[in-house]
């Protein structure tokens, strides 16, 4: 090979090259190369992210990028909820030509619903060309960023409780804000009223108008004084940008003393009673709850429809009180009966029943009784008059 072919070959592969990459180019161009080609361009969103209630200011750029003029090029912008057009430096009636690679620039003000959710949001163009629609889906997506706004509440909360007792508490959150709510903790904040298990409660992700629900297991410290009480819980969030939020609200509880009336023991007699018998029943009732009970009484209650009710009256807390009952058995073989308790404390009314078994024997038989006793009566007779007898020899 001489110099001059040497010099030549690699401008001719150059040439080679720069023929396949314009060949490559024109095959996969959506456009003819002989007419006009315009392209939407976005050049700002100002601000990004844009919050509800704002304003936002949206600049784009129309450019030619064919290979002829384009004619009475003109912009239309469709908008929808949330956005609201304020004013514009285009204006739809006004067409302008494009020469190859001429551009033009269009701004748009607008204004966020404030109620407007996060999330994204398009904006529509549409491009005509001497009147004809030549791009009607050119989309820009606008993201708009809300403020989360937690609100906490219960429905079902068990107002009256009592010293030392535990509590199911189902706690609602409701997202009334524009944002999502993210890594949200509820931490109870009394020293009185603790929550079992883990003091944190975790919710991770609440999106607008959405709700959630959870329930905790709480116990009242024994050493609680009865009163009206306010319970406060703390409530810290993140939104979608990193921003803490935290608030406090408080739930009432009214904190109550509380009677728990019992039967200590029973005794009954006799052991194995007959129809002949009169049943005793003699027995304790004792107070092991905070509060006094008032207004005890305790029934008994046969198969066969007697009634026997005693009226103890005030029951005071630790204390205990006697109560009788005298019965006759009606019928023989296995005998139910019931032992009513009422009273009232500070919770209201309260009932509680137990039952009583006892198996009723039949009498011995009279006549048997009589002959014993005869018996016994003649030898007691018999025994005298030997002795007497005796004693006059």
């Amino acid at each position: 090979m001489t110099l001059k072919t040497k010099q030549i070959f690699p401008f001719a592969l150059f040439i080679l090259m720069l023929i396949t990459s314009i060949s490559f180019v024109s095959a996969t161009t959506t456009y003819s190369s002989d007419s006009p080609y315009i392209k939407l361009l976005l050049e700002e969103v100002t601000p990004e992210p844009v919050e509800p209630g704002q304003d936002v200011t949206v600049k784009i750029r129309i450019i030619n990028e064919g290979g002829e003029t384009a004619e009475d090029v003109s912009v239309k912008l469709n908008y929808d909820f949330p956005f609201y057009l304020k004013t514009t430096s285009d204006d739809e009636e006004k067409t302008k030509n494009l020469c190859v690679g001429c551009s033009m620039d269009n701004t748009y003000y607008l204004t966020v619903d404030a109620d407007a959710k996060s999330g994204l949001y398009p904006l529509t163009f549409e491009i005509y060309e001497s009147d004809i629609i030549i791009k009607p889906t050119d989309t820009i997506d606008i993201k708009i960023v809300g403020k989360p706004d937690i609100v906490l509440y219960t429905n079902d909360l068990k107002t009256s409780v009592t010293s030392g007792e535990t509590f199911d508490l189902e706690l609602k959150l409701d997202n009334i804000g524009t944002g999502i709510a993210r890594n949200i903790k509820i931490i109870p904040q009394s020293d009185n009223i603790l929550m079992i298990g883990s003091n944190i409660n975790l919710v991770d992700e609440l999106f607008p108008e959405s709700n959630a629900s959870l329930t905790s297991e709480f116990m009242i410290k024994s050493t609680l004084a009865p009163d009206t009480y306010k319970f406060p819980m703390k409530l810290s969030y993140l939104d979608e940008q990193g921003n803490a939020y935290e608030t406090t609200f408080e739930i009432g509880l009214n904190v109550l003393e509380k009677a728990d009336v019992g039967i200590q023991s029973i005794k009954i007699t006799p052991t194995n009673p007959t129809l002949a018998d009169e049943v005793h029943m003699e027995g304790i009732l004792e107070n092991t709850g905070t509060g006094n009970a008032e207004k005890v009484t305790i029934e008994l209650l046969t198969e066969s429809g007697k009634n026997y009710k005693t009226f103890v009256g005030q029951l005071k807390a630790d204390d205990d009180a006697p109560f009788y009952f005298d019965a006759k058995p009606e019928t023989i073989g296995m005998q139910k009966a019931t032992l009513k308790i009422s009273y009232t404390d500070d919770f209201g009314s309260h009932v509680f029943e137990t039952t009583l078994e006892k198996e009723v024997g039949k009498p011995a038989n009279k006549i048997f009784s009589i002959i014993a006793v005869l018996v016994v009566i003649i030898g007691i007779v018999a025994y005298f008059v030997f002795k007497s007898k005796k004693n006059k020899k």
